[in-house]
């Protein structure tokens, strides 16, 4: 890496820390600068604005994702997405908090998250034949398990980040679950008179997966 990359690299860094805490309308360049520990010459001498060194910062960190995460819903891709984060963590947390709610730069977010609903659709059909439960449960597990991941990088153990994988995967099946007719009834029995016998699980039932454990 040249001396030139470097210093882009560390402007990145810096601005994505900045962006981090306030997003693009609440970040100025006077505070990018200091975060990157460089003046506003310098940041002007790269980037025509804030704005462009938002994008670049957007785009690092979504290339690095599509780069380092299979496509396919799995474990293993669960598991590369949060060391990924892992990597990255003002330009996860960037990208997925504020980018994705700020409609010039949403798409940054939503091309990798739409990608992730579609996966998780795919992976329901064997266990979810309800076309519209099945997006709203493709859907609710994705937003679950990127806000989960901010969640955990701003407040979990990098040391535990294996067992912040196992509980989070076991989040996502419970979310993915269809809900038995038998436990629906039974949710819907008055509480002075419950069927017990109606909630009993079906033995013929098997559990649903978003993924199935790979044992590593």
């Amino acid at each position: 890496m040249t001396r030139r990359e470097q210093t882009i690299a560390r402007i990145l860094d810096g601005a994505a820390a900045a962006f981090a805490k306030a997003g693009f309308a609440g970040t100025s360049m006077e505070e990018i600068a200091a975060a990157a520990g460089v003046s506003k010459l310098l940041l002007y001498r790269d980037f025509a604005g804030k704005k462009e060194l938002y994008q670049a910062v957007l785009e690092r960190t979504r290339d690095r994702i599509v780069e380092q995460v299979p496509r396919q819903a799995s474990n293993a891709a669960l598991r590369a997405l949060i060391s990924t984060a892992r990597e990255d963590p003002d330009g996860f947390t960037l990208l997925f908090r504020h980018a994705v709610r700020e409609p010039e730069f949403a798409g940054y977010a939503t091309s990798l998250t739409d990608r992730d609903i579609r996966a998780a659709e795919q992976l329901m059909r064997r266990i979810e034949p309800d076309p519209t439960m099945r997006r709203w449960a493709a859907e609710i597990t994705v937003d679950i398990t990127y806000q989960s991941i901010i969640t955990w990088l701003e407040h979990g153990d990098p040391s535990r980040d294996e067992e912040f994988f196992r509980r989070l995967l076991a989040v996502n099946r419970a979310a993915a679950k269809p809900q038995p007719d038998s436990a629906r009834d039974a949710a819907s029995t008055p509480a002075t008179g419950v069927n017990r016998t109606a909630a009993k699980p079906q033995a013929d039932s098997a559990p649903a997966r978003v993924a199935q454990p790979d044992g590593d």
